[in-house]
């Protein structure tokens, strides 16, 4: 059962329709973009978003 403005589903937590994996990849994508999409710090960018949202998720 799905309560107003959030959204619950087994195995991916998801918060107001958006899944928290999205929400990093949205910002991995971000800091990508903003040091000049220059190849080769995937993983660095994954872990500075993952980082930035689970701190913002937590306030």
């Amino acid at each position: 059962m799905a309560v107003k403005g959030k959204e619950k589903k087994a195995g991916s937590a998801l918060l107001f329709g958006e899944s928290i994996s999205d929400k990093i990849r949205k910002r991995a994508q971000e800091l990508f973009e903003k040091r000049g999409s220059a190849p080769g710090d995937a993983l660095s960018d994954w872990l500075t978003a993952e980082k930035q949202i689970k701190a913002e998720l937590r306030k």
